[in-house]
């Protein structure tokens, strides 16, 4: 049995390596790098059926076989061979010192090895393949892994009773193996629809043909050169092809118009960050690059656009202000002549610390004089511009809140006290029983509580006619329920790219530009409850958003809350649940005026908003 089962197993990995994507194939596009490895389960399945060099024997034999097949350079596919070997070896020896036994799979028994198997054998993938190889962040990819780890248990179940039976997985992984193929190129047929989109801006004007182009290419550039991890270049570069989306919008004369814009051509043109980010919001692939590319226009010292700066501009916007700023000084527009390639940098020099991150300026202008930017940063620069890729995470629920999701637990119950049966364990079965019983008591103490949030808010709602009054007494009311550091109504533009702060309670909120650019971004999302990580806003905590609306169904504002963490599942309800009572009593009655939340007009010594590359002057 060993030599067959052996053989069916090196036959199995040849084939998925023949068949699924190569390692090398990487997308040029911001698609996330998460993906099922088929080969990662059958190399699982190998380490608890036959041992640990059994199974690094496969991992390497599957992935020599996929790499000649694709034609991988002998350097790459020697490392990547040697990185799957160990990283089966690896597995496998925890295995057994987890009290694994080869060539037995019990559970219960065993799931202990088995979490121990897959943790040091994923473990070790991601940092020889992902973190050294491929330069980029440590990510565990926890669903994913699990998956993987999961299928391997069940072929080797299989192949432990008998290796041919493992042939009833075949149509199954061939058929998750394709839903992921029709995925990504679903999402690549996106980006080339994004793509084409944007070069259509670009061509409305033969001043910025290309424009989008040449910012993406800077900006690519100066991602390469400070070795930025593959996938952040690729956000970043595709933020850059992106960003001027929102021109669509904007009459195709203002951007061909010689002379000085007035008030209403301005608004019209400062507003088209935001209708960019509003559009790259739509599509989840995306969408982290829609805030980066709504600021844009901003400025270091808080005088671009919308008065964002300092410390509440992302790393990825502060590229695009830099390429976007450069490009504009180095093309001719229809209201000046471009500057030298020498003049354009001498201003990124100049305004560096005002309108530009002073690391960032300093890294794109050695870039373009042929220099690598680690020369001339300093350690501290360098590590603050790698430690600003992160991406914003809303603080999850701990096991201490589990009390605020009683289905979860009495679920758990029941999926437990069904394993308990299924395995014959006495005590799992009445644990499992426990849970579920105690998740159905605290499900019925939430809706207890539920109900006199929610009594408590009608109550503020009916306490007075004046809005700023009602919602005074709403935010007192949450205040008792859910400990928040600030409230505030939000008035909404018709034309849903900004809004205006009418009334707050609280104090170390957020700037208004931080709350409209968030709101923008989510407005038409169509959820009853817009929730996102402080950060977005520029502040600590969580950011909750309830839309509020006419009975026409007309969005018109919003009542925002910041807290510490999530509001508990009785508030959440309680809101929900009086969602159209209070878009009725805090909706503004008379129409708002348009620009409600726009900064004030420019100054006079602004010949034109789309030339801020030039002290005053910004890009259009």
């Amino acid at each position: 049995m060993g030599h067959t089962t052996l053989a069916l197993f090196l036959a199995a990995a040849i084939l998925v390596a023949l068949f699924e994507d190569a390692d090398r194939e990487r997308s040029r596009g911001p698609i996330q790098p998460d993906r099922f490895r088929l080969a990662s389960a059958v190399q699982i399945a190998t380490l608890i059926v036959l041992g640990p060099w059994a199974g690094a024997l496969v991992a390497a034999v599957g992935t020599v076989a996929g790499g000649i097949f694709h034609g991988t350079a002998l350097r790459r596919l020697g490392f990547d061979a040697a990185a799957y070997a160990a990283a089966a070896c690896a597995g496998g020896l925890v295995f057994e010192l987890a009290g694994g036994e080869v060539g037995s799979m019990r559970l219960l028994d065993d799931l202990i090895p088995l979490v121990a198997l897959a943790l040091a054998y994923l473990t070790v993938r991601a940092v020889l393949l992902d973190v050294l190889r491929a330069r980029e962040n440590f990510e565990p990819r926890l669903v994913t892994s699990a998956g993987e780890a999961g299928l391997g248990a069940a072929t080797a179940l299989l192949a432990i009773a008998h290796p041919w039976d493992v042939v009833v997985l075949v149509p199954l992984a061939l058929a998750f193996h394709q839903s992921q193929l029709r995925l990504r190129s679903l999402q690549r047929e996106t980006l080339r629809a994004l793509e084409t989109f944007a070069n259509i801006v670009d061509e409305r004007d033969p001043s910025t043909y290309r424009h989008s182009m040449r910012v993406a290419g800077y900006v690519d550039k100066l991602a390469r050169a400070l070795r930025l991890p593959f996938s952040d270049i690729d956000r970043l570069r595709w933020a850059g092809r992106l960003h001027d989306l929102g021109k669509v919008a904007v009459d195709a004369s203002l951007l061909r118009k010689r002379g000085r814009l007035d008030g209403a051509e301005w608004a019209a043109m400062r507003r088209h960050p935001r209708l960019s980010a509003r559009l790259l919001q739509r599509f989840e692939f995306v969408a982290p690059q829609a805030h980066a590319v709504e600021l844009h226009h901003e400025r270091v010292d808080g005088a671009g656009y919308y008065g964002v700066g300092g410390d509440d501009l992302p790393l990825a916007s502060h590229f695009l202000i830099v390429a976007d700023s450069f490009d504009a000084m180095t093309t001719d527009r229809p209201y000046r002549r471009g500057l030298s390639h020498e003049e354009a940098l001498l201003e990124l020099e100049r305004h560096a610390g005002t309108q530009f991150h002073p690391a960032v300026a300093k890294a794109f202008v050695a870039v373009q004089h042929g220099l690598d930017p680690r020369t001339v940063l300093t350690r501290a620069e360098l590590e603050e511009i790698r430690g600003a890729s992160t991406s914003y995470r809303i603080p999850l629920v701990g096991l201490g809140d589990l009390k605020e999701r009683p289905e979860l637990v009495a679920l758990g119950g029941v999926v437990l006290a069904l394993a308990g049966l299924g395995f014959a364990q006495t005590w799992l079965t009445a644990t499992g029983g426990g849970l579920a019983l105690g998740g159905l008591a605290l499900g019925a103490v939430v809706q207890l509580r539920a109900g006199r949030a929610a009594a408590a808010l009608h109550r503020a709602l009916a306490s007075g006619r004046e809005r700023h009054d009602v919602f005074q007494r709403v935010a007192a009311a949450m205040s008792s329920a859910w400990h928040h550091t600030w409230a505030a109504l939000v008035a909404w533009d018709e034309d849903g790219l900004g809004g205006s702060v009418e009334a707050e309670r609280g104090t170390d909120g957020p700037t208004a530009a931080g709350v409209m650019g968030w709101l923008v971004r989510e407005a038409e999302s169509g959820r009853d409850a817009i929730v996102a990580a402080g950060a977005e806003v520029g502040v600590d905590g969580v950011a909750v958003a309830m839309p509020l609306r006419r009975d026409n169904s007309a969005l018109v504002g919003f009542l925002v809350f910041l807290g510490p963490k999530l509001p508990p599942r009785h508030v959440e309800l309680a809101l929900l649940e009086s969602l159209d009572d209070l878009g009725l009593a805090l909706a503004a009655k008379p129409e708002l005026d348009r620009g409600g939340a726009e900064r004030a007009e420019p100054l006079e010594t602004v010949a034109h908003p789309s030339d801020l590359a030039l002290v005053r002057v910004d890009e259009r």
